[in-house]
């Protein structure tokens, strides 16, 4: 019993010496202003920091640098000495020196050998043969353009959290088999408006992660680490699928010359109606009106194009369509107060497409991007 408990001591005491190994990091500092003396290093295990020499600097810590689990860790450039964690980041909430939006420097530890060049000016660190460092540091650049973009006030915050999520979203697809990549598609399935800036996800960038995802899968990876992805994809799926192969809800809408009429009426006028869900406050449905009417304008005499606009206020759509005609029917169903278009369908995003058998009054297709309309229309008899 007693050699048992020894072994079994042994064994944790040698487990924790293989997982926290002694780790070195030591690099450069380069565009180092006068005023910057030192350097903070925080990681999972302990806080480090010592003065810089020369532009350069070296660290010894007990870190876990395994492949299986993220290990994250941060540099802060400081003039004054900060002895302590706590001081750090006092300074750092105060932003009496330094600030948390822009001084931390994050990186991920890899290995027990670390050499990085740090760029004091644009808060970043490349670290050498590190993938995972790589995408991080093309992470954090783009954070930091997109806080720019945000402080110039050029565009709406919306549009702003899109063009993000699609371009992380593009440096995600570069790193398939990354643990980073999985961490961000966590976040983002879990909580859109942190891991995004976005209320709700939109179709078109829904099957650019589904095909993220099975790119992921495909690859060799740490067991149990694909478990939360799969389980938080396949919640977002069903929240935000659309349905299809049901009936178009019996709905009543105005048109430009505020005129109320049945969605029957429309049925009525062709055996397939394919129907662009927008609104005047979303800015990709308004660039892809251009699209939508050239095929509209080509379609079959058996198939019409409508739109449906879901915006709050009939004269803020009247408007735009007085100010950019369209070629094409549009009518108004206003605000859905009583979720009859999200509850019937599905529809939380836009734009949206879907069309709709005339003769059967049921959604045969439902959220396709507008690039794939002409193969989906060209499957119509």
């Amino acid at each position: 019993m007693k050699l048992n408990v020894i072994l079994f001591f042994l064994i944790i005491l040698i487990t924790s010496q293989v997982l926290a190994q002694e780790v070195t990091v030591k690099g450069i500092v380069k565009n180092l202003p006068d005023s910057v003396e030192f350097i903070n290093f925080s990681t999972n295990e302990g806080y480090h920091y010592m003065k810089i020499n020369n532009g350069k600097f070296e660290f010894k810590v007990n870190a876990e640098s395994g492949k299986d689990k993220l290990n994250h860790a941060y540099f802060v450039l400081t003039k004054s000495e900060f002895p302590s964690l706590q001081n750090l980041q006092d300074a750092l909430f105060d932003r009496s020196e330094v600030s948390w939006e822009k001084d931390p420097i994050a990186i991920l530890i890899d290995s027990n050998q670390m050499e990085l060049e740090i760029d004091a000016k644009e808060k970043l660190a490349l670290i050498k043969g590190s993938q995972i460092n790589k995408q991080n540091s093309e992470m954090q650049k783009l954070s930091r353009e997109k806080r720019k973009i945000y402080e110039q006030k050029i565009l709406p915050q919306e549009e702003v959290a899109k063009w993000g999520l699609a371009e992380n979203l593009k440096i995600a697809q570069k790193y398939p088999s990354s643990l980073l990549t999985i961490n961000y598609m966590n976040n983002l399935l879990k909580d859109p408006f942190m891991g995004a800036g976005l209320k709700q996800l939109t179709h078109g960038s829904l099957d650019t992660i589904n095909n993220l995802i099975a790119e992921i899968k495909t690859h060799q990876l740490p067991d149990g680490s694909l478990d939360e992805l799969l389980k938080n994809q396949e919640l977002v799926n069903n929240r935000y699928q659309l349905k299809a192969g049901i009936p178009f809800p019996d709905i009543r809408l105005s048109t430009l010359k505020n005129k109320e009429i049945n969605i029957k009426d429309v049925l009525n006028q062709a055996d397939y109606i394919v129907v662009d869900f927008w609104a005047t406050w979303c800015k990709p449905c308004l660039a892809q009106h251009p699209e939508y009417e050239r095929l509209a304008l080509r379609s079959k005499k058996n198939i019409k194009f409508i739109g449906i606009s879901v915006d709050k206020q009939v004269d803020t759509w009247s408007a735009h369509l007085n100010n950019h005609p369209l070629k094409y029917d549009n009518f108004w169903f206003g605000d859905d107060t009583s979720n009859t278009l999200r509850d019937s369908l599905g529809l939380n995003s836009f734009p949206t497409y879907m069309i709709i058998e005339s003769k059967s009054g049921k959604v045969i297709r439902a959220g396709f991007n507008i690039d794939k309309m002409e193969e989906v229309l060209a499957t119509l008899e």
